[in-house]
């Protein structure tokens, strides 16, 4: 047995080390449930997120996708998985909730941690249409485009940032994406009569 003093030493390193892992976990959980709510109002059933831990951030290479929703013989899986920045911008969104403005979204001048707001959302409410049955990727962008203002409310946006997030979505995100991406002239601008 190592002596008491060998033992507080270790204990004092150790103990506020698992402590903050636990909060690590605990915040990456709770952004998990909260995006799952989310999703499933989207994609019309019960369906998870799922973001990297710690270990897996870490030894996480530039993934392709964002996110990512596997179709076996033309069904969705239940469940999506997203990359840490995506998983981030829904955290901040989580976090600040309805005092982030968003207006800079409209002159494309946000701070990157905003911006990754945004994005956080369009990736989730994307891979959520693809989740309710939707595979095409351009039909996917153009109903995700039409349901992120509701996601991001769900996730605590006001009604005015969240109709923020669906136009940049719509008008800057879109110009971004590769081309099977994006939307179709069909595809009506957020708020926009039908």
């Amino acid at each position: 047995m190592p002596p008491p003093r060998t033992l507080a030493i270790a204990a004092a390193i150790v103990l506020p080390l698992a402590g903050f892992g636990w909060h690590l976990r605990s915040e990456r959980l709770h952004i998990e449930d909260r995006a799952s709510a989310a999703a499933s109002m989207v994609a019309g059933r019960s369906v998870k997120v799922h973001c990297p831990g710690q270990l897996r951030r870490r030894l996480q290479s530039a993934e392709i996708h964002d996110g990512e929703v596997q179709f076996r013989d033309g069904q969705p899986a239940d469940e999506t998985h997203l990359t840490a920045r995506v998983c981030d911008g829904i955290g901040r969104l989580l976090d600040k909730g309805a005092a982030l403005d968003l207006a800079c979204l409209q002159l494309d001048a946000c701070s990157k941690e905003d911006t990754a707001v945004a994005y956080g959302v369009a990736v989730l409410t994307h891979e959520s249409v693809h989740m309710r049955g939707v595979m095409d990727e351009a039909a996917t962008e153009c109903q995700a485009v039409s349901r992120s203002a509701g996601v991001a409310q769900a996730l605590g946006a006001s009604p005015q940032a969240a109709a923020f997030i669906a136009d940049w979505q719509f008008s800057v995100a879109d110009d971004q994406l590769p081309e099977q991406y994006q939307t179709t002239a069909d595809c009506r601008r957020p708020g926009a009569a039908a």
